[in-house]
């Protein structure tokens, strides 16, 4: 897991006219920045705003309502991510054919780590 602090600076440096993950504050890391700015934002993510007192979930889905700052805070968190993925799509399209082969080596190993990682805990949990 990355800070928050580690977060913002990939992001900036992602998303602004990097060409390289030579100078990526994640650059040092086990895994490629991908793998840790997905799992950044599933941890992260906005929970859902408590509208009621009742400890049980509502069935009732057709009557849910947003107030307009979780609106604001949803399409901003949107707008981020779809910046963000479109600025990575853009420079994995202007990597040679050996960086892209880099990079999705690192996304395959990040993976693979991962799910060795999980089936660890699954083997702890027994």
């Amino acid at each position: 897991m990355i800070t928050k602090e580690e977060f913002e600076e990939a992001v900036e440096y992602c998303t602004g006219f990097a060409v390289s993950c030579e100078n990526c504050p994640l650059c040092e890391k086990d895994f490629k920045c991908g793998a840790y700015l997905a799992e950044y934002l599933k941890e992260n993510e906005l929970a859902p705003a408590a509208t009621g007192t009742s400890s049980e979930v509502s069935k009732d889905t057709d009557n849910i309502q947003i107030d307009d700052s979780t609106k604001e805070q949803i399409c901003q968190a949107y707008d981020t991510a779809d910046k963000a993925c479109t600025d990575i799509l853009d420079i994995y399209e202007g990597m040679s054919a050996c960086e892209r082969r880099a990079f999705d080596i690192g996304e395959v190993y990040g993976k693979i780590c991962s799910t060795r990682d999980k089936l660890e805990n699954m083997r702890g949990a027994n």
